[in-house]
């Protein structure tokens, strides 16, 4: 019952969202084109007139009242254009009209979030809330370069906040796939909580999960539920952004490496994006993997490597949480 209640509310969390946007992109239109709002108002009015009409029983008022609102309707959509449909209700999910259920079963949008729940071993607790674009803080990165030549790790820190933002604000556009390298506490996974909450204020279906839950997840379904294999990457590839954190920590096996090609190569074929952390180089995940994964991350990932101490040490030290 608990997995059921927190797929509803992650399903009218993102139907809340869905309707935000097409709020925005309503309000630009009127204030593109005026003449739509007050096209807008002088329909609303209408059908009021148009419901004391019908109380009242006089049919030739009714008759006039729905050709004028027709009219008025015909006029919006030579003003719209294309953009016509931002101009009635619209559905986060219009297989189901946003109930979630259908006459024979749940719908695939309330699907996808008890998988995303299923599978995700993250959790937007008040810490990770707390971890935005706004407060990823680069006084915690040295302003003095490692080594000579080098840009500062802050420098480096700066490069990849201004990096992953555009990322997140051109998301729809953007298809492109991240890994994120360097030692703990450097700030990949308060990079990642950043990356979430920001995609999922704007409404996108995002799976965080480490490599080691995904690949005992994975097992879990197969040997014990008795899934198919297509029932189980099927949210793995719905959902609009995987994310997996720490690859290298889990046990690594020819079975786990297997399962971890079978999600990442499936992600890249449907051109689907993707963001990877891990404490270890790109050299050593070539030696921990075999070709074919290591390829397809050497190939399809940009690096983006994290530099500085440990800022979990810093904050410890200055009695920060």
């Amino acid at each position: 019952m608990k997995t059921y209640n927190e797929a509803f509310a992650l399903l009218l969390k993102k139907q809340a969202a869905y309707q935000f946007k097409q709020r925005k992109k309503r309000a630009a239109l009127y204030q593109r084109i005026p003449e739509l709002s007050a096209l807008d108002n002088e329909i609303n009015r209408m059908g009021v007139a148009l419901t004391r009409a019908t109380i009242a029983n006089d049919l030739d008022k009714t008759a006039k009242i729905r050709q004028t609102m027709n009219d008025l309707e015909a006029q919006k959509i030579a003003l719209s254009g294309n953009h016509h449909p931002l101009l009635s209700h619209s559905y986060y999910c219009s297989i189901c009209k946003d109930t979630g259920i259908l006459p024979d079963g749940i719908c695939q949008c309330l699907n996808q979030c008890l998988a995303e729940i299923s599978f995700s071993s993250y959790d937007l607790k008040t810490q990770a809330r707390l971890e935005t674009f706004e407060n990823f803080d680069l006084n915690y990165y040295p302003d003095q370069p490692t080594s000579p030549g080098s840009i500062s790790p802050r420098a480096n820190a700066r490069n990849i906040k201004l990096n992953m933002l555009g990322y997140c604000q051109a998301f729809e556009t953007i298809h492109e796939n991240f890994l994120f390298t360097g030692p703990p506490g450097v700030g990949k996974t308060f990079m990642s909580n950043c990356i979430v909450n920001k995609l999922t204020e704007k409404g996108y279906s995002i799976v965080y999960v480490t490599a080691a839950h995904l690949v005992s997840s994975i097992q879990d379904q197969i040997f014990k539920e008795k899934k198919t294999a297509a029932h189980i990457f099927e949210p793995l590839l719905l959902c609009d952004l995987l994310i997996i954190d720490d690859i290298g920590a889990e046990f690594s096996s020819e079975y786990s490496q297997k399962q971890l090609y079978e999600v990442i190569d499936s992600r890249l074929n449907a051109e689907k994006n993707m963001i990877i952390s891990s404490n270890l180089s790109l050299l050593k995940i070539n030696e921990l993997y075999d070709e074919r994964l290591s390829s397809r991350i050497r190939g399809y990932f940009k690096t983006m490597p994290f530099q500085g101490d440990d800022i979990r040490i810093i904050k410890a030290r200055k009695g920060r949480p």
